[in-house]
Order: structure tokens, then sequence, then C-alpha cells
């Protein structure tokens, strides 16, 4: 999800507020009992219309790597 958030986000494009909507009463954040704001956040694949820019290629692990954890996992005790 973090993932998602810090490379599929742009504050002012992908963001929502709402105000003055019900909330927990054991909510004592809001100002108002029963009362507060909440916020979406859209981090979804872009379709074509949405943005210009092209999304790079994710960072995939390297299959050596994966074999040689995995060998070793039990030794590390993890």
């Amino acid at each position: 999800m973090i993932w998602a958030l810090t490379t599929r986000v742009d504050a002012a494009r992908d963001t929502l507020i709402v105000e003055n909507t019900p909330i927990d009463y054991l909510d004592f954040a809001s100002p108002v009992s029963g009362l507060g704001s909440k916020m979406g956040i859209d981090a979804t694949n872009k379709w074509p219309g949405e943005t210009t820019r092209e999304w790079g290629t994710p960072i995939t692990r390297d299959k050596d790597v994966v074999a040689r954890i995995d060998a070793i996992w039990k030794d590390l005790g993890l």
C-alpha cells in the first residue's frame, strides 16, 4: 500500500476531503462531537486520459537472491 501511495498519488489530483460528516462519537480528534472529516485517496493506476506521464516498471527481486535466501531461511532464525 505504501508503494502505491508513493508512486501513484498526486495530492492535488488524487485526494478528496469531506467535512462535517458523521463519525464515531468515540473519535476525540474532531472538534465537534459526532462530526468530523474524512479523506479519500485514489492510489489506483491512472487511465490514459487522467495523465500523460508514462509509468515506470516495478522493481522486481533477483531470482538468484530469492533462491539464496530461501536456501538459508531456516538458518537465519527469522
